[in-house]
């Protein structure tokens, strides 16, 4: 061998070597589980007060951290939207609830490009960043992000996909939720239409069978960032037999009483100031409408329970499989809800759900918008910190910029030659170690169907677009009813206390955040949305 080709054989073993390390660290970092159910409420978990039997989601929170006070979108879209962008809705495009994107003709006479649907540039989604960082992308479930091919899970970042594009389905048959019978809903596997589904198909085990495959089809020694997003307890409320008898006399005591423990058990957990008071029921709530269809909803709180029940045993199965692939303590496992609990099961069911907090999905009220998160990761949580209640404020938009940071990877300032927006939130990291917080006077803003809120710090400014009608759903077509609300949300998380007479500069000065706010990500007032709704 001469000098020449020495020189080219230490060079190689030179980049050999590099790439091998570099190999090593990439496998050092962890494999990332998100996982979404819909509409569940904020204190239907064990480990948040509730008494639904959630063993699994129970012992990932002991052994793990979960946070007091964290807030979604208020609704399905909006909320993955934020979840798979770091955006806040209107900057990604989603607004509002608009599946069909640009040809829905009523949106293109709005005519902002804040409510055209899921963009398609101007932004990136975490899949696309993390399967550009080496990661393998699978998800399984709900998607809810629009119909067009362009929208699909496979064309924004998943290698691997079983997706229900749209918002709902049948439980145990697939089918368009509001016929109760064929055609089966859109779901596309890996980009094609599904024709037929699995005979023994139920929402939640067969998101979870496909995310069990794709798990096991994942290449070893590389890591994976999987999203599981379960349609259950969004209506329709279905269950299996067996798991509903298991709350036959669970719910004997009705919603007051039911309500009235979950309270007590939050602030025993911590989750809660004990000088934290219960909100009165909703004005709308009657006693007409509490006696309204009480029996049908009392069987359909106790089918929701077990629902929620079939998803703890479905994760049970994930976290059972990642110790047998020996994956489990280097895997980051995100858990939340894509908004609070609606008003199905009638306005009593749906507080309780939502207890302590005011209100429902839409509102943004925190009954809207208040969701647990849990996060499990053994290798990067230390064990001084696990079964730790973190009371920092946190947001569904830094979802993204937490697993960047996991992964180790940054968002690009391009992506497919288009300059894309910054994420708004903030990694979630430093405060699930202990090694940092989230600030403490952090402004976070919503606006959903012309309910608006922002929060600074533990204020929140809050109003409501319309009255609420007897089944507790907030109006949103007709003429603005709602004035700014004020809480100290510190001492009063349930929204009992108006404090808005007493401080109007406050009032004032949370005003002008939240309007610029609006202005900044494209939000169109919602006054002028309702006067094109009823323009002929």
């Amino acid at each position: 061998m001469n000098r020449l080709q020495l020189s080219r054989l230490t060079l190689l073993c030179g980049i050999g070597l590099l790439l091998a390390c570099t190999s090593a660290v990439a496998d050092e970092r962890p494999n990332i589980l998100l996982v979404m159910v819909d509409d569940m409420g904020y204190s239907d978990l064990g480990c948040y007060g509730g008494e639904v039997r959630t063993p699994t989601l129970d012992a990932l929170a002991n052994d793990g951290a979960r946070f007091a006070r964290f807030f979604n979108c208020a609704q399905c879209c909006p909320t993955r939207a934020s979840l798979m962008t770091g955006l806040y809705p209107h900057q990604a495009g989603v607004g509002d609830m608009n599946e069909e994107g640009a040809n829905n003709e009523f949106w293109k006479r709005v005519g902002s490009p804040a409510y055209l649907g899921l963009k398609s540039r101007g932004i990136v989604t975490l899949p696309e960043v993390l399967r550009a960082a080496g990661y393998q992308t699978f998800m399984a479930g709900k998607w809810h992000l629009g119909k067009a091919p362009e929208c699909w899970p496979n064309s924004r970042g998943f290698e691997r996909s079983f997706a229900l594009i749209g918002g709902a389905c049948e439980q145990f048959t697939g089918y368009r939720s509001w016929q109760q019978k064929g055609p089966i809903s859109l779901f596309v596997e890996n980009g094609q239409k599904v024709e037929k589904l699995p005979s023994d198909f139920y929402s939640t085990d067969t998101f979870t069978d496909y995310a069990l495959r794709f798990i096991d089809a994942a290449e070893p020694g590389k890591p994976w960032f999987g999203y599981l997003a379960f349609t259950a307890p969004h209506w329709p409320i279905q269950a299996h037999e067996a798991d509903v008898a298991k709350y036959a006399e669970t719910y004997a005591d009705g919603p007051a009483a039911t309500r009235l423990r979950r309270f007590e058990r939050l602030k025993q957990l911590g989750l809660m100031p004990e000088i934290a008071r219960l909100p009165q029921l909703d004005d709308t709530v009657t006693p007409e409408a509490q006696q309204a269809k009480k029996e049908t909803r009392d069987r359909w709180m106790r089918t929701y329970a077990a629902m929620i029940d079939r998803v703890d045993q479905n994760l049970a199965r994930i976290v059972k499989r990642l110790r047998e692939r020996g994956q489990f303590d280097n895997t980051l496992i995100l858990f939340l809800s894509d908004n609070g609990s609606d008003t199905v099961r009638g306005p009593l069911w749906g507080q309780v759900s939502n207890t302590p907090f005011r209100r429902f999905k839409v509102s943004v009220n925190d009954g809207g918008i208040a969701s647990p998160l849990i996060a499990h990761w053994p290798n990067g949580i230390s064990r001084e910190q696990r079964g730790r209640i973190i009371r920092d404020i946190g947001h569904v938009i830094d979802i993204h910029a937490t697993c960047l940071d996991a992964a180790r990877t940054q968002q690009p300032q391009s992506f497919r030659d288009h300059n894309v927006l910054p994420p708004e939130g903030l990694s979630l990291l430093p405060a699930l170690s202990g090694n940092g917080s989230l600030p403490s006077d952090r402004v976070l803003c919503w606006e959903r169907m012309g309910n608006e809120a922002v929060r600074q710090g533990g204020w929140k400014l809050v109003r409501a677009y319309g009255a609420g009608t007897e089944e507790g759903n907030i109006t949103s077509t007709g003429p603005r009813t709602g004035q700014w609300e004020l809480y100290d949300t510190s001492n009063d998380p349930g929204e009992t206390t108006n404090l808005a007479a007493q401080q109007p500069e406050r009032v004032q000065s949370m005003t002008r955040l939240f309007e610029s706010w609006a202005t900044r990500v494209g939000v169109v007032p919602r006054e002028e949305i309702v006067k094109l709704m009823q323009a002929k």
